[in-house]
């Protein structure tokens, strides 16, 4: 074992006079300081996990949010309902944001790298198994559950690797990884269209098979440090947090929050087109919104620059849910393109100011 390696692991405790929260015991106050100075750096390889975890955001968000070109494409083909289409991208989604659960098994007994790994492996298969389906049930099993699955695992340990690495500067950090997302939608909205001109969908599948699997290589980038079982080793579930009123509502609030968003994603590049826009410029909407989200991203991090403004983050991701919800609604109101930009910048900066937790 090389000299400058920790050969420590730290203990994880429960602290049982706060629910949910485990404490960290090491053997010494010089082996602390070994171990925050090696990964709590804010520097060095840190930059190589946030790089490989923006790369991470950008493939998996930015797929999974560009589904809606898959949508116009796939209702036609199949003559689906536009309820079975829809099931097709929010099966994926919700494996993607709600899989939490299921990483916390890979992560507590695995580590982060692996889990990156075998997600990357898993979305991949999903993508090309989904090359042979004949109809929209069996893309809700390849595409929406295998590929939404491989997703998932690999969401959480990127998260939590940047959370890792980070401690100054971690809510900048974070936004920053998370600007991967905005930077996803905005080119694969173009790649899939290209794909699909190119290739046709079933063709696209393969492509984005491939593109997925440089989630593996990211997964290979994740250097593992001793903290991070430790870190992440709790309770899978832990309802005592729900027990306080207020983050009780902050979690409903989210329920919906997601739903709202992630539909809306799926279906406006179709409402736009039942509305006379030209099919190309209502994909290329979803990449203008990428763009907006994108610039918007790294400013909700910068509440850390903001110690004096109490609940800063509160009242941030309060003002943005009011500002997307009228955004939304006003996109009745006029039927020209330029309105229908402009909401779309509006609402889109405003997804991207909610701060991470």
């Amino acid at each position: 074992m090389p000299e400058n390696t920790v050969q420590y692991m730290p203990e994880c405790k429960r602290d049982e006079s706060i629910p949910g929260i485990c404490k960290l015991h090491l053997p010494s106050a010089r082996q602390s300081e070994n171990i925050y100075s090696l990964y709590r750096q804010d520097g060095g390889w840190a930059w190589a996990v946030l790089l490989s975890s923006m790369i991470s955001h950008i493939i998996l968000m930015g797929i999974t949010f560009s589904f809606g070109v898959y949508f116009i494409v796939l209702k036609e083909y199949f003559n689906a309902t536009a309820m079975q289409t829809l099931w097709i991208g929010c099966i994926n989604t919700g494996l993607v944001l709600g899989g939490g659960p299921i990483a916390a098994i890979t992560l507590n007994k695995f580590g982060c790298r692996p889990s990156i790994i075998v997600g990357g492996l898993l979305a991949a298969l999903g993508f090309l198994l989904s090359y042979f389906v004949t109809n929209t049930y069996q893309l809700m099993l390849t595409y929406g559950l295998v590929t939404g699955l491989g997703f998932g695992l690999v969401y959480t340990p990127c998260v939590v690797m940047v959370s890792n690495y980070f401690n100054k500067w971690r809510y900048l950090a974070t936004a920053i990884a998370c600007t991967g997302e905005g930077l996803g939608f905005v080119i694969f909205p173009i790649i899939f269209n290209l794909e699909i001109e190119h290739y046709g969908w079933r063709g696209s599948m393969i492509v984005n098979a491939g593109i997925v699997l440089n989630l593996v290589v990211c997964g290979f980038v994740m250097k593992p440090c001793q903290t991070d079982r430790a870190i992440v080793k709790m309770d899978l579930i832990d309802a005592s947090l729900l027990k306080d009123f207020w983050m009780f509502l902050f979690a409903f609030s989210m329920i919906f929050w997601n739903i709202g968003t992630i539909v809306f994603h799926f279906i406006v590049s179709d409402y736009l087109i039942e509305n006379n826009i030209e099919t190309g410029k209502a994909i290329y909407f979803l990449t203008i919104m990428g763009v907006a989200n994108m610039i918007g991203h790294p400013f909700a991090g910068l509440t850390v620059l903001l110690p004096s403004l109490p609940h800063a983050n509160k009242w941030i991701y309060v003002t943005s849910v009011l500002i997307y919800g009228t955004g939304t609604l006003l996109f009745v109101l006029d039927t020209t393109y330029e309105w229908y930009i402009f909401l779309g910048i509006v609402v889109s900066r405003t997804k991207s100011k909610v701060p991470v937790p």
